[in-house]
């Protein structure tokens, strides 16, 4: 005769969903967040162009006078950076959506349409 469980399904079911909500905010929430903020420049530039994330969404171009970053933001592993970009004598509002494929305290890896960039933290 199989031994009935004491524990009842709803509470495996909440430790469940607990312990998987838990991981989402470790994985794509928390620290990521706080590791983003700062200045961030890509590698393959040789004068070093890129943003800056700062506290409360705000963001700023750094050595780059095409795309003007106003704001930042995450949801999930994605980066969604918004701004406006100066090209042909335009001045258009841009929004731009980077899957962030790895994050360190010192190193940014995102992919947009297929391409992936490299940034570097520089403060």
């Amino acid at each position: 005769m199989a031994k009935k469980s004491s524990i009842h399904p709803v509470v495996t079911i909440l430790s469940v969903a607990v312990a998987l909500a838990l991981l989402a905010y470790i994985l794509f929430g928390g620290s990521r967040k706080r590791d983003i903020v700062g200045a961030w420049v890509a590698d393959t530039s040789a004068v070093g162009s890129g943003f800056q994330c700062g506290t409360q969404g705000i963001a700023a171009s750094v050595n780059n006078s095409t795309y003007q970053y106003n704001s930042w933001e995450l949801s999930g592993n994605k980066m969604i950076m918004r701004g406006k970009l100066f090209q042909d004598r335009r001045v258009r509002d841009f929004c731009d959506t980077l899957l962030i494929k790895k994050l360190s305290s010192s190193v940014l890896v995102v992919e947009q349409d297929g391409r992936t960039t490299s940034y570097h933290k520089v403060r």
